[in-house]
């Protein structure tokens, strides 16, 4: 029989598993829920922020601020007060800036800088004005101007007019107006604040001079002190009653008081409807403004709508929206308590209400809360001793005689036709976990993502638990048109026009239980942070 070969040994294919995978990512939005200084460190609201600064939380993203261009130039002095004079006649409005010296000047129109229209030296301190519009029954309009020191003055648009104590034309009889420190107007009446006392003395309906009645609020200010402000407060009625004004009394030491009554005259029915401690104010009186419904006030213990003080929240008690930065304004304005100037303004063009902290040098510091999201951010570098919107612009003044238009063009200080610095903005979002809060992780990479008109500059990475460090500088930003995002080539690089989309990915290094985004950023104001993503490898838990 012949032999047969043997058969080949059947051979056996080892088939290999694919590695396992062990990154994992996660996707996080912008924190549109603002700066939020009472977030817990670990595991905090991710929409909130840490740090927030010169980046607003719209609804859509985190929208890079626009900048500021200088209106005009060459002021005598520091500018310390904005006013506005808003004839009913349109087109005959004026913008007028005081400083320092005395001098107050009309800065209605940009370019050369005309000479003052008048000086009005010796307040304490000299340029320090509180202002309103105010007309008559008689149809004449005025702009009505207190300073301590120097006391009250009208400008009716061409003329500025000194009121003296007596009893003719534009005197006020039974009290010395030069001794007026602050005004408001209430129910048609003006109403002035008595330096140094406990008193207010307010005029006949309609009228910007003539006899004046004392009405003392002394005995309703249990903290002592003296009467500091007035406000007139216009908010909804209950059950049906509509619009109502109430008069707001502050005094020095943070008692608020608040009346109804129409006539001051009748004790009767003018009366105290609420009273409340808020802690001591700031200097300047200039720590409160009126937004829509509603009196925001500045004190020693932070922030608060007066409306809140009415449902018995207000501060550390539950308040709806100051709570997420009351911590750190309050630390702030306990320190600067006789710095000037602590002040509010509600910016409709840009629906923000500015907390402009105190300037002890030019640092210029700003909490901003976005009105429509409801929550905050933190502005740096725009120049701002005191600000006032008018003509559907924003405009401030500095402590070198410069006048500013904020919120105005891609840069920071542009001077004519000559650009500023590039607009940057830092964030360090809240502390995730990624996944179990209990497990290290190996950070691997980081994606912020931007809408914007032109690729941004940026520089990122993450920090680990409970670092808050952020990159020392963003890549230079070239601007609209250009690819320049760590040197262009991205996809090949075809970025320009509005509304593009820009997501990057850089590397990470660190290991941790938990993760933060830190971030700067250049861009332009288009600039919108929609999001990030983080790649990580999870460990043990040891």
């Amino acid at each position: 029989m012949a032999l047969q070969p043997a058969p080949h040994p059947r051979r056996t294919i080892v088939r290999r598993s694919s590695a396992s995978q062990v990154h994992q990512a996660y996707a996080f939005g912008a924190p549109v829920g603002g700066l939020d200084v009472s977030q817990p460190l670990p595991g905090g609201d991710p929409t909130k922020a840490l740090r927030l600064e010169n980046m607003i939380p719209r609804v859509l993203g985190c929208q890079m601020r626009k900048g500021y261009t200088r209106w005009k130039t060459g002021l005598a002095g520091e500018v310390r007060s904005l006013m506005d004079y808003r004839p009913p006649i349109v087109g005959n409005e004026k913008l007028l800036a005081a400083t320092s010296t005395g001098a107050i000047y009309d800065v209605t129109l940009s370019g050369a800088l005309g000479a003052p229209l008048t000086t009005i030296a010796g307040g304490q301190p000299t340029g320090e004005w509180t202002s309103l519009n105010f007309t008559t029954d008689a149809g004449v309009h005025v702009l009505v101007m207190v300073n301590p020191g120097t006391g009250y003055w009208v400008y009716d648009g061409a003329t500025f007019t000194h009121i003296t104590a007596g009893a003719g034309l534009n005197q006020i009889a039974n009290v010395d107006p030069n001794s007026f420190v602050h005004v408001t107007v209430y129910k048609n009446r003006l109403w002035f604040v008595q330096a140094n006392s406990t008193k207010a003395w307010y005029l006949e309906t309609g009228v910007y001079f003539g006899p004046a009645t004392v009405f003392d609020f002394g005995t309703m200010l249990p903290h002592g002190g003296a009467l500091d402000v007035l406000i007139n407060w216009t908010f909804d009625g209950s059950s049906g009653v509509g619009i109502n004004n109430q008069l707001v009394a502050v005094g020095t030491q943070g008692d608020v008081l608040v009346y109804a009554g129409e006539d001051p005259d009748e004790l009767a029915t003018f009366n105290v409807v609420g009273r409340w401690y808020v802690g001591r104010v700031p200097i300047g009186r200039r720590y409160f403004s009126t937004y829509q419904t509603d009196v925001i006030i500045l004190s020693e213990r932070g922030m608060c709508f007066l409306s809140e003080l009415m449902r018995g929240e207000g501060f550390f008690q539950n308040p709806q929206v100051s709570q997420a930065i009351n911590s750190a304004v309050a630390a702030e304005i306990a320190i600067s308590l006789g710095t000037r100037y602590w002040e509010v303004a509600f910016l409709p063009q840009e629906q923000l209400i500015i907390l402009n902290k105190a300037e002890v040098s030019s640092e210029n510091l700003q909490w901003a809360y976005e009105v429509n999201n409801k929550a905050f951010a933190l502005f740096r570098g725009i120049p701002m001793l005191c600000v006032r919107p008018f003509s559907g612009r924003v405009f401030s003044g500095d402590l070198n005689g410069n006048v500013w238009w904020c919120f105005e063009g891609d840069t920071d200080g542009a001077v004519d036709t000559t650009p500023g610095t590039t607009l940057q903005a830092t964030i360090i979002t809240t502390f995730q976990p990624m996944g179990e809060g209990f497990r290290v992780k190996r950070f691997l990479m980081v994606r912020p993502s931007f809408i914007s008109d032109a690729a941004p500059g940026v520089q990122a990475f993450l920090n680990n638990e409970w670092a808050l460090a952020v990159p020392g500088a963003a890549p230079i930003y070239l601007g609209a048109g250009s690819n320049f995002w760590d040197v262009g080539q991205w996809d090949v690089a075809k970025w320009a026009g509005e509304g593009q989309s820009f997501e990057y990915w850089a590397g990470a290094t660190g290991t941790g239980r938990y993760a933060a985004l830190a971030m700067r950023v250049r861009g332009s104001p288009a600039t919108i942070f929609v999001g990030w993503q983080a790649l990580v490898e999870a460990g043990g838990i040891l």
